[in-house]
């Protein structure tokens, strides 16, 4: 994957994360001009974790350009349920195969959330880094404990299955 031309993008708050990208929404209409780029970029796969866009129009983009569109919507505010838990391990095999490209609308807190996720329940035991945050930092003023407390509640989900 050429991450350096997706780098010289202006998609908002996009940066490289553990062998993909990470950044806004590609079915915003100031990133559609950013498709063609996405493709020659190599990306294989696109996780989307918001979960407010119900219409087809991310997914029919991917199948076009011949992109895997992957559905992992985050919610920063609830109790993360049975459905994300049933997608954890397709999620945690597409961020090891890397060439993905993960985006919430603006691409940094249910972002840092599902990095965090990633990491917590999957790659801290194989030695890997944990994840930059962008978007739960006390330099942009939101409450950095936000990330624990959904990923308690997650685990908590978790150990009552």
């Amino acid at each position: 994957m050429n991450t350096d031309i997706l780098l010289h993008t202006n998609i908002e708050n996009i940066d490289t994360t553990y062998g993909g990208v990470r950044g806004t929404t590609l079915s915003s209409y100031r990133n559609m001009c950013h498709w063609q780029t996405i493709v020659d970029s190599g990306i294989r796969t696109i996780i989307e974790l918001r979960d407010e866009d119900h219409t087809d129009r991310l997914c029919q983009i991917c199948e076009k350009h011949h992109i895997r569109y992957f559905a992992f919507p985050m919610d920063s505010h609830n109790v993360p349920n049975e459905r994300i838990a049933a997608k954890l391990q397709d999620f945690f095999n597409i961020i090891d195969n890397g060439d993905f490209y993960i985006a919430c609308a603006m691409g940094l807190h249910r972002t840092d959330i599902a990095l965090c996720l990633y990491w917590v329940f999957y790659a801290a035991d194989k030695g890997v880094e944990p994840p930059v945050l962008y978007g739960y930092t006390r330099e942009s003023g939101h409450n950095t404990l936000k990330i624990m407390r959904v990923l308690d509640r997650f685990y908590d989900m978790l150990e009552h299955q």
